[in-house]
């Protein structure tokens, strides 16, 4: 297969048939050029139709949306340069490895396109006609939007990892532009309330896709891709912004922009609302609409970090099961062990190391006192939690005596279980440094606030209490940079339980390599 395709098109109403048999040709990004932007040698689809860039919104929508539905594995990118103005060439950041048209030209048309239109092939590039039906006459389509060309137009949002529905937003605010486009990129403190947050690009990942999409697409413009912590940015500052690109569910933030322009003097935006793009196969959980959102939900499960290569035995394969306190690691270990791996868990080895006949018993009472030894001749473990809760000096006495016999043990009984596979479910596992022993880390993941309400129900705290446990752990993120597998145990167990399966299925696939 092509890495990267670029599809001539005489006529948008063939894209359907087009992106149906370019899915099998083209592996990575898909380049389209409607070839109505383009003089001679190939000529347009029909002249004149769209007097103004804007007109051409409704391909634009309808390209991205079909493309949702029969190529969504392609980085599909409309280029809008031809669209907006006469340019002599077409430009792309990626070189091109196909050249695909919907319809025959003879060899000496082809030959001229390529040697004056396309400069950045590459050597040995193949040629491909997809044969479409004879072209029906393309007729305006009606659209009740605001059609005029402003010279600066702003847009904002989170932009994780870059999708249709994002490339539609960002399209319609550059057919619309000038001269300049501002995009606001929401920092970490406004994102925490979308679902799960923790795997969201970071800001200068997110960035750079959107610079990368939208100077490939139009490079002739100005683009102005800012960080905003605030839900309005320069909107309701810059008097040189003529217009906002909303999505149908942010219309009331353009709004609000707008009232505060009126009460500093300046001239209103102009709205533009995009439609969603459906999402053709909506999984549970998700929405219908195409968001980042749904694709944050299908990581779950899934190897999202790459294994590191460490100087322990393939056989058994240990996974390290962590996360934070009330995050569902039981429930996580228990469906582990009923798809048959072995769970070992590092609270009942804790309580042995300090029990009156472990290993760690003297040494425990030697740090903390007798006192903390109850009517039994055992250590209390309320008693000693006490003295370690939220004081660093004080826990780090106790873990330097733990932590090391507790590895001992866990490598010893990891030597003597029979299972291929073996779970150590321990929360401190990355702390106390035991991944360095298991061959991946899942971790499981729910929000601070759902957290601390199981804590209260479970643990009979008070919500302070709760989230004061939290607070002296490591944080979600944390965690999840330490993952190398993320589950979310936050619906249903038998959510949870189909996605502990996803990620065992793939697992076995790994092993099976």
């Amino acid at each position: 297969m092509a890495k990267t395709g670029l599809l001539i098109v005489s006529n948008p109403k063939h894209i359907t048939k087009l992106l149906s048999d370019i899915s099998k040709t083209v592996q990575n990004t898909l380049y389209i050029q409607l070839l109505s932007a383009l003089s001679d040698p190939l000529g347009s689809f029909h002249a004149n139709v769209f007097s103004a860039p804007p007109k051409f919104s409704r391909t634009i929508y309808s390209i991205y949306s079909q493309a949702t539905q029969l190529c969504n594995n392609l980085d599909v990118r409309v280029l809008l340069s031809g669209l907006k103005s006469a340019v002599p060439q077409i430009k792309t950041l990626k070189p091109i490895d196909i050249v695909i048209f919907d319809k025959k030209y003879n060899q000496i048309e082809i030959d001229n396109f390529i040697k004056n239109k396309v400069p950045n092939i590459v050597l040995g590039h193949k040629i491909l006609t997809v044969e479409c039906c004879a072209s029906e006459k393309i007729a305006p389509e009606p659209d009740n939007r605001d059609e005029g060309i402003y010279k600066h137009v702003c847009l904002g949002g989170t932009f994780d990892r870059l999708h249709t529905a994002h490339k539609l937003l960002l399209s319609d605010a550059i057919l619309r532009a000038s001269d300049k486009v501002t995009v606001g990129m929401t920092e970490e403190n406004m994102i925490h309330s979308k679902i799960l947050w923790e795997l969201i690009q970071d800001i200068d990942t997110r960035i750079e896709k959107v610079n990368d999409f939208v100077t490939d697409v139009c490079p002739e413009l100005t683009y102005d891709i800012m960080k905003i912590s605030d839900p309005f940015g320069p909107a309701i500052v810059d008097p040189t912004m003529g217009m906002i690109m909303v999505s149908e569910e942010t219309v009331r933030g353009g709004e609000l922009i707008n009232e505060i322009r009126r009460t500093k003097n300046l001239e209103e935006l102009k709205i533009v609302a995009i439609n969603f793009i459906e999402e053709p196969n909506p999984q549970p959980k998700e929405e219908h609409k195409v968001s980042s959102s749904n694709l944050r939900l299908r990581l779950l499960g899934t190897l999202i970090k790459p294994l590191k290569n460490k100087n322990i035995p393939n056989k058994p394969y240990v996974i390290g099961l962590t996360g934070g306190i009330a995050s569902g690691k039981s429930g996580v270990a228990t469906h582990l062990h009923n798809l048959g791996a072995a769970v070992i868990d590092c609270d009942k080895i804790a309580h042995r190391m300090y029990s009156r006949d472990g290993p760690s018993f003297q040494k425990v009472i030697d740090q903390f006192g007798n006192d903390i030894i109850n009517f039994d001749g055992e250590i209390d473990r309320r008693m000693l939690g006490d003295k370690v809760f939220n004081k660093p000096v004080e826990l780090k006495k106790l873990t330097d005596i733990l932590w090391p016999e507790m590895a001992k043990e866990i490598n010893r009984i990891i030597k003597i279980l029979p299972n291929p596979i073996i779970c150590v479910e321990a929360a401190v596992l990355c702390q106390a440094g035991w991944d360095q022993f298991c061959h991946e880390v899942w971790i499981t993941l729910v929000p601070q606030r759902d957290a601390i309400q199981r804590l209260v129900t479970r643990n009979n705290l008070d919500e302070e209490q709760a989230k004061n446990r939290l607070e002296s752990q490591p944080s979600n993120k944390e965690y999840v940079e330490n993952a190398n597998v993320i589950i979310c145990p936050l619906w249903e167990v038998a959510y949870t339980k189909s996605q502990v399966e996803k990620a065992w299925g793939l697992l076995q696939h790994r092993l099976s390599k």
